[in-house]
């Protein structure tokens, strides 16, 4: 099993390798392009100057000819330099990509994304099993670029999906995982935009939007500049006097007054907004060219027809909207050709064509850039499976070899876990830091995996569909004014609450150190009242606990299993195996513990 795991790694770390390599190489290429252009932008800049100096010093149609020749030169030049330096910028970009991806197989994350702003303070489970934060499934998984791409990875991970969605997310991101050049080429134009990130929640509101009546009606006076135009030839062509000239471009300033708060307002909620929609414009258009066969991603593209050459033309619009900001261009030419109510009125048609599928287009690059996070996860997890998540009238798990997601390879230790029937209780004994809490966590942390539609860390695994509950890591709270026991009991209400919802879906709970903030008795008469409570609901799950007596009284009922961790004291020093055994553990480690910090305890008493 251990050389066949690393076999595969090597798979994805070749490949990340290589990529990685091959993004350096054609880098280097990239940038020599670029600054043998530079050289000669400038050499043709030069001759310019040259034959602008000879034109004015000789005059004669062959020097102006020529400068116009070297200026169509120079612009070309400039057009493929930006080329260059764009093709530079993409090869970098890949290289951050692939060392993000080497550096994640081995647990580091370089991305200071770790999603807690997608925290929710109640949340069913997500704090206790480190859903996000900074060393967090979030940060294993997260391949998106975009704000709507982590708002959406962020939503799966903290919203189970039905069966029938897991399994068309499973076979989408299998296809995915088949073509990890495509996933990287998504994230490697995403950055080539410094405002792929942003929210542009301000643009769906203003979409949404309508221009009053009264200036939608005038938005016609946009081609009052044509009447300027003829007026100014009459001037110039000795016809009429100067001032019927300077009274229409006076009606300009009257026009461009009247639509000055609405573009006021455009602008405002849009700052930038133009390059991110551009930057979207372009992880559309790969998407439109991308053949996967899926029904997940047919459903998808059939969405997106069109939509990144929409999304750019409305880019546009705003960044030349952007053009009034200055001011020489604004007194030119934003004044003379109504250039905001041109801009206003592109917007306004683009609405109505447009407004309708944009919520579509947004929802499906959301999708796709979390799709690319499971497809990443899998693909750089070649080890991982994809589970089976079945219906069932009951609570059914079934995993073999089954890790814990965040704990790397050579580290890991695995365990087999099986679970059957709605209404029972796995009781988890054992000594401190034998490992019960972590093993709580796996088994939650592939549940979140599995009913996302993601690879889960293990060679088997199948369940139905469950609702995921913890209490793992309850807190006084000086706000609050509540004590660390006050709060779990809070949280234990919370899941009597959920057991007693009138949902299909069976809650499964993992309580860790179950009513650790009392004494003994009172400890060992709310865990077991609790658990049979819970037997009546549709509700099965895990407790942890040191409590040998709810162990034994457990023995005794039928919905009730023991299964423990041990410990043992080889040499003075404690020994785990971190495997997991049935009964109830029967070696201990506290007092060995604390004669190891050095406290004089009697082990013999």
């Amino acid at each position: 099993m251990e050389n066949t795991t690393e076999s595969v790694k090597t798979a994805s770390q070749n490949f990340f390798e290589n990529q990685l390599v091959k993004a350096r190489a054609a880098e280097a290429e990239a940038q020599r392009k670029f600054n043998f252009l530079a050289v000669a932008r400038l050499a043709v800049f030069a001759g310019m100057l040259v034959l602008g100096w000879l034109w004015n010093k000789n005059g004669g149609v062959l020097w102006i000819s020529g400068l116009f020749v070297l200026l169509i030169v120079f612009l070309v030049l400039m057009r493929r330099q930006q080329a260059a330096r764009r093709s530079r910028d993409f090869q970098r970009n890949l290289q951050t990509v692939n060392e993000d991806e080497l550096e994640r197989l081995q647990f580091r994350f370089k991305r200071t994304d770790t999603g807690t702003p997608f925290q929710e303070k109640d949340h069913a489970y997500s704090t206790d099993l480190d859903i996000f934060g900074e060393y967090s499934l979030y940060k294993l998984l997260n391949r998106t670029r975009t704000e709507e791409g982590a708002r959406r990875l962020a939503s799966w991970l903290k919203n189970h999906a039905s069966p029938e969605e897991i399994r068309l997310r499973q076979k989408a991101s299998e296809e995915f995982k088949k073509n990890p050049d495509v996933i990287q080429l998504w994230e490697a134009t995403a950055l080539l935009h410094e405002h792929a990130a942003k929210q542009i929640s301000s643009f769906r509101l203003w979409a949404a939007e309508t221009l009053p009546a009264e200036l939608a009606s005038t938005l016609r006076l946009r081609w009052w500049p044509l009447v300027t135009a003829f007026i100014a030839v009459l001037v110039f062509a000795g016809i009429v006097p100067y001032w019927p000239l300077l009274l229409s471009l006076g009606v300009h300033l009257v026009i461009l007054r009247r639509f000055q708060v609405v573009v006021q307002q455009v602008t405002d909620k849009t700052t930038a907004l133009g390059q991110t929609l551009t930057a979207y414009s372009d992880l559309l258009a790969i998407a439109e060219s991308t053949s996967y066969h899926s029904q997940w991603w047919l459903a998808r593209k059939a969405l997106i027809q069109g939509s990144s050459a929409a999304l750019k033309s409305v880019g546009s619009l705003f960044e030349k909207l952007d053009y009034k900001n200055n001011p020489f261009f604004f007194l030119f030419a934003g004044i003379p050709t109504l250039w905001d109510l041109h801009c206003l009125a592109g917007l306004e048609n683009w609405k109505k064509s447009n407004h309708s599928k944009l919520n579509d287009w947004l929802n499906v690059l959301a999708d796709i850039e979390a799709m690319n996070s499971l497809g990443g996860h899998a693909f750089a997890n070649l080890d991982y499976i994809l589970p089976e998540v079945a219906q069932e009238n009951e609570v059914f798990i079934n995993a073999s070899s089954m890790g814990h997601p965040l704990i790397p390879a050579d580290r890991r230790i695995s365990n087999d876990f099986s679970m059957r029937g709605t209404g029972h209780t796995i009781l988890v004994t054992g000594s401190n830091m034998s490992g019960k809490s972590t093993f709580l966590r796996t088994i939650g942390l592939n549940l979140v995996l599995a009913q996302m539609g993601a690879a889960v860390s293990a060679s088997g695994f199948s369940c139905s569909p469950v609702r995921v509950f913890s209490s793992m890591r309850t807190q006084d709270s000086l706000e609050e004014s509540t004590s660390s026991f006050y709060a779990e009991l809070k949280r234990l209400r919370k899941l009597l609450d959920l057991a007693n919802e009138n949902n299909e879906t069976p809650v499964f709970y993992l309580l860790d150190e179950i009513l650790k903030g009392t004494n003994s008795v009172d400890r060992h008469k709310g865990a077991e009242a609790l658990i049979r409570q819970l037997h009546e609901k549709k509700s099965a799950g895990l407790v942890s606990t040191h409590d040998l007596e709810l162990g034994e009284w457990g023995a005794d009922e039928n919905y009730v299993h023991n299964f423990h961790f041990r410990s043992d004291v080889e040499n003075g020093k404690l020994k785990f195996d971190y495997q997991l055994h049935e009964g109830i553990c029967r070696s201990f480690n506290a007092s060995e513990l604390m004669r190891m910090m050095g406290i004089e305890i009697d082990l013999n008493k």
